[in-house]
């Protein structure tokens, strides 16, 4: 096992991500505010208060799509493109999901961090019919097992006191530690350059070179009118000309895309109404977001994809609280806010 100690040098690694070469998003001025509206909703889930958190997108080769999403008070919940639950699997709570699709069984293969049972949970994931079923489960030496994500050969998990571990499918591990200095959550795994982002909440986004022993480096500090604190859902998404990071700025209730290169800053931009009072198909906005989720796959009607976030002040169509759910929108609506704003410099 490795153990990676990163103890009291968050002031220098800020320092040097805001004056060095790298992250150039510090200085650059806030933008005005942009909004884009979410096509589809999930159904709510079924217990009140904070109880939806993290997403994660299931494309099968066909092109159908599939939405798994965390109940943080009971455990995974399936659902369709156009939001309607499919399956369901009762496991305890679980706070954060990732996964990959599993070419030799042909199925998606999932892992969730279970606060529970103090515990990963793996499971399998059919598509025809679609089903959740429980696989694997193993114990962690953390206290609260808290964020997570994957890659096709590891777990990453972390914890609230700025511990994250690597873990195999198969419950062998820890591989490796890093110990930050405050609650971490969100993270993403970049196989291409074997990276891992790490939110840390109240500081800002880490990259961890995976491949070597260096101290991470602070991709994006937080700001009081970038990305606010705190940190939270991240993801990649990935085109033939760009990769993108997106990350949860739940301090503002807003989205802040990045190019993964540069870190530029492409766009922040916030997920407003689709229509007002009871339209029919009207979906309303988002707010205190926690887990998000992207998807590069050509879906039917969606060619570039999708991301879906968690929504954490749900209302229905009369405009009255309900449960909290998961926002589904076109990509094409995100890129469109970088690509316009490309466009007119």
């Amino acid at each position: 096992m490795k153990t990676r100690i990163y103890p009291l040098l968050l002031t220098i690694f800020a320092l040097t991500a805001c004056t060095g070469s790298a992250p150039a998003t510090p200085q650059m001025q806030a933008p005005d505010l942009l909004s884009i509206t979410a096509f589809a909703e999930t159904e709510p889930v079924p217990d009140d208060d904070d109880a939806a958190d993290d997403p994660y997108i299931m494309v099968t080769q066909t092109g159908k799509t599939i939405i798994a999403g965390t109940n943080k008070r009971r455990g995974v919940e399936l659902y369709n493109l156009q939001g309607q639950r499919l399956a369901s699997i009762d496991s305890g709570r679980v706070n954060n999901i990732d996964g990959f699709y599993n070419a030799e069984t042909q199925t998606f293969q999932l892992a969730g961090s279970n606060r529970t049972t103090t515990q990963v949970d793996v499971y399998r994931v059919t598509t025809a019919p679609v089903d959740i079923q429980l696989a694997l489960t193993f114990d962690l030496p953390l206290a609260e097992p808290y964020g997570l994500c994957v890659s096709p050969n590891l777990i990453y998990v972390g914890d609230k006191e700025g511990k994250v571990q690597s873990w195999s499918w198969d419950g062998s591990g820890p591989v490796a530690t890093y110990v930050f200095d405050s609650q971490t959550e969100g993270c993403v795994v970049d196989t291409q350059n074997s990276h891992l982002y790490v939110g840390e909440e109240m500081t800002g986004i880490w990259r961890v070179d995976l491949a070597s022993d260096t101290a991470p480096t602070l991709f994006v500090p937080i700001s009081d009118t970038l990305l606010v604190g705190d940190v939270e859902g991240l993801d990649i998404y990935s085109s033939d000309d760009r990769r993108v990071l997106v990350a949860s700025s739940q301090g503002d209730s807003t989205y802040i895309a990045y190019d993964l290169t540069t870190a530029e800053l492409l766009t922040k931009f916030a997920i407003a109404p689709s229509g007002k009072g009871s339209n029919i198909g009207s979906v309303d906005g988002t707010q205190d977001t926690d887990g998000i989720a992207v998807t590069n796959a050509n879906i039917d009607g969606h060619p570039k994809g999708l991301l879906v976030v968690q929504d954490g002040f749900n209302v229905d169509s009369a405009g009255s609280a309900a449960n909290q759910n998961f926002k589904i929108v076109d990509w094409r609506d995100v890129e469109a806010l970088f690509t316009d704003d490309e466009t007119k410099r």
